[in-house]
């Protein structure tokens, strides 16, 4: 799949909804509902053994990490970022996650890091 916003003629994919920068006239992909994910599927119909790609993403927003994610599945909303699965049942490729700050008073919305004073626990065990 190919999907390329800074093309004037390009469109979001469905089951994404375009968001617009009034002021910079940048134009994006979001998600289509509040306070959740959504998903996109893009068949492929040949073997691979690589998953290249480039995402740029825009905050909106707080920006929460795993906040909430301990315990959680690859079926459920586990990050505030990015992640790409393949398969069914899915399975997890990539992630990118986003936090507020590196060290925030919150570390569920901390990314993991070495020599962290934290236990980071609630970091799902597939990711």
């Amino acid at each position: 799949a190919y999907i390329n916003m800074t093309d004037p003629e390009a469109e979001c994919p469905s089951g994404l909804n375009e968001v617009s920068n009034r002021t910079t006239g940048q134009r994006a992909c979001g998600r289509s509902v509040d306070r959740n994910c959504s998903s996109l599927n893009f068949p492929v119909n040949t073997k691979y053994t690589h998953v290249c790609g480039i995402a740029r993403g825009y905050q909106y927003g707080t920006m929460d990490a795993f906040l909430l994610s301990s315990g959680k599945t690859i079926d459920q909303v586990y990050i505030d970022g990015l992640s790409i699965t393949n398969g069914n049942p899915r399975q997890h490729l990539w992630t990118y996650v986003v936090s507020l700050q590196e060290s925030y008073i919150y570390f569920t919305q901390n990314c993991p890091r070495d020599h962290s004073p934290y236990d980071f626990n609630y970091v799902p065990s597939f990711v």
